[in-house]
């Protein structure tokens, strides 16, 4: 044993030699920085994107000197009120860790001792089948490997050579594969001409991966387009609204997206719970803007739930306890011009 006090599990990784990416698996799989993870390792700073009060992520790791050999461990922790790691839970799962595995994990390359190493330990958990796909999506393109066996049959449909009614074939893993390497430009424009024209189920699809990948401005722009062909309906078609709205959240067109939003909670659609949530979920970026959040909060007091204040609460905490976000939010429900349903339910929540 190395007399070197492992604290972390950035340490741990640095001291038995592997090199490590981390991504964060809870409200969207993305990748993490480096800085990020540490810094939340230390408690020096919150979890960037908490996921019912836990942190959530993926880490892949392999030896330098057998780089072929990849593992991954899905981890969980719960966060502080604050969003910063709970240092018991942290030092207990190491604890367990080290007495496992010890400190040269790597050293052995024992595929089968570090893959089991936390078998049973309640900080881990298995991903359901689309975070695992785009995890997978995300990782192999990270690390600049091939992408699955089900991507050039994915990419030939997306992109327009093939019939849009032959998506049945389609494999998920192939649709997470395309939906993060749109890297080429001419592919990006294919898959401009093409989404006008994508059926709904393959469409609801892909927007379940685009949402982890940062679509370019062409693609947010169709996606604002076909969002506002579905609001101008009679009855608008609530599973596609939220779905443009999913696909458009990662890119970095914020303008573009903060529109989307502001034109969905200026109509009527937005007090259904299904949209109301997909917009906490994953738009939350638009409502650090007040008159966004103020539209939010004011709708949310009138969602149609069949339980109308227990979903009030609900999303709320759970933006209140995105980073940046408190402020904003206190501040819409400080307006004094705020409805008299919003003032109802405040008066709720503080016992008045």
């Amino acid at each position: 044993m190395s007399e070197l006090k492992i604290t972390t599990l950035s340490e741990f990784l640095h001291q038995s030699g592997a090199k490590y990416r981390v991504f964060d698996m809870g409200r969207r799989v993305t990748k993490m920085n480096a800085d990020e993870f540490v810094n939340f390792e230390w408690a020096k700073k919150p979890y960037p994107l908490p996921f019912q009060r836990k942190a959530s992520f993926g880490v892949i790791f392999w030896h330098p000197e057998a780089p072929e050999k990849h593992y991954v461990w899905f981890l969980t922790f719960p966060l502080d009120e604050q969003g910063l790691l709970i240092q018991t839970a942290r030092d207990e799962f190491l604890m367990m860790l080290l007495e496992r595995v010890g400190e040269c994990m790597l050293a052995a390359a024992d595929g089968k001792q570090i893959e089991g190493a936390l078998k049973d330990s309640p900080y881990t958990f298995t991903p359901r089948e689309d975070k695992m796909a785009a995890f997978n999506a995300q990782s192999t393109h990270s690390l600049g490997l091939n992408p699955s066996q089900f991507y050039p049959e994915a990419h030939a449909y997306f992109t327009g050579r093939k019939p849009m009614d032959s998506w049945q074939t389609l494999g998920m893993q192939g649709v997470a594969d395309v939906a993060v390497r749109l890297d080429n430009s001419s592919e990006t424009i294919d898959l401009v001409r093409t989404l006008p024209k994508v059926p709904e189920e393959p469409f609801n699809v892909l927007s379940t991966f685009l949402e982890n990948a940062q679509p370019s401005i062409g693609l947010v722009e169709v996606l604002a387009q076909r969002l506002d062909v579905h609001l101008q309906e009679k009855k608008p078609n609530i599973p596609m609204i939220c779905a443009c709205l999913r696909a458009a959240s990662n890119s970095p067109a914020q303008g573009l997206v903060d529109q989307m939003v502001a034109h969905v909670l200026k109509h009527k659609i937005s007090q259904n719970i299904e949209v109301l949530a997909t917009i906490s979920g994953r738009l939350w970026r638009s409502l650090k803007l007040p008159h966004l959040c103020q539209l939010y909060v004011e709708q949310l007091a009138l969602n149609n739930s069949g339980s109308a204040y227990a979903a009030f609460s609900q999303l709320l905490a759970d933006l209140m306890y995105m980073p940046d976000l408190r402020e904003p939010v206190m501040r819409a429900l400080r307006d004094p011009n705020r409805s008299q349903h919003l003032n109802r339910f405040i008066g709720k929540m503080f016992g008045k």
